[in-house]
C-alpha cells in the first residue's frame, strides 16, 4: 500500500511539473544573418528551421535568444509567448507578449528588435521567456541566470 501511495504522489508531481526550454545561445544578430539563399532567389522571407518571434516585427536587427523545446505536444497547446526583461541601468521589469498559435518548430528564436536594440552593446540584463496556453498557464519557460537571482 505504501508503494502505491508513493507512486501516486510521484505521478501527481510529474503531472504538475513544467517543462523547461533549453537556452542554446543569446547574441546580437544583424538582419543579413537571417537571409537565406531561397530569399535571394525568390524574394520571400523564410525563417528556416526556427519559429521566430520579434518584439518589433518590422526589424530583424537585435538581440536574440535561441531556445530548444523538449516536447512538441506542449508546443501545440501554446497560444502566447510572454517575455519579461530588465534593461541596462534600471531595475524595472518590462514585457511584451506575442501570439504563438500553431507553434510546430522545436527551435525558437526570440528577438528584442527595433531601433533601441540595434546596437550590439544593447541587450537585456535579465530576462524570462514563457510559453502560455489559452488560460495563461505556463507550459514551458526559460530564464537568464540573473532573473533567478
Amino acid at each position: 500500500m505504501r508503494h502505491l501511495i508513493t507512486v501516486l504522489i510521484l505521478l501527481a508531481l510529474a503531472a504538475t511539473a513544467r517543462a523547461e526550454l533549453t537556452v542554446v545561445s543569446a547574441e546580437h544578430r544583424d538582419a543579413d544573418s537571417f537571409k537565406r539563399v531561397s530569399e535571394y532567389l525568390t524574394g520571400k522571407h523564410s525563417d528556416g528551421r526556427y519559429a521566430v518571434f520579434r518584439s518589433d516585427d518590422s526589424s530583424r536587427d537585435g538581440f536574440y535568444i535561441s531556445l530548444l523545446a523538449d516536447d512538441r505536444t506542449t508546443l501545440a497547446r501554446a497560444e502566447k509567448l510572454r517575455v519579461r526583461f530588465v534593461r541596462k541601468g534600471t531595475q524595472e521589469i518590462d514585457s511584451f507578449q506575442l501570439p504563438a498559435k500553431d507553434l510546430k518548430k522545436k527551435r525558437i528564436l526570440v528577438g528584442f528588435t527595433g531601433s533601441e536594440w540595434e546596437e550590439s552593446s544593447n541587450h537585456p540584463v535579465a530576462w524570462k521567456i514563457e510559453l502560455l496556453d489559452a488560460s495563461d498557464t505556463t507550459l514551458e519557460t526559460a530564464q537568464s541566470f540573473l532573473w533567478s537571482e
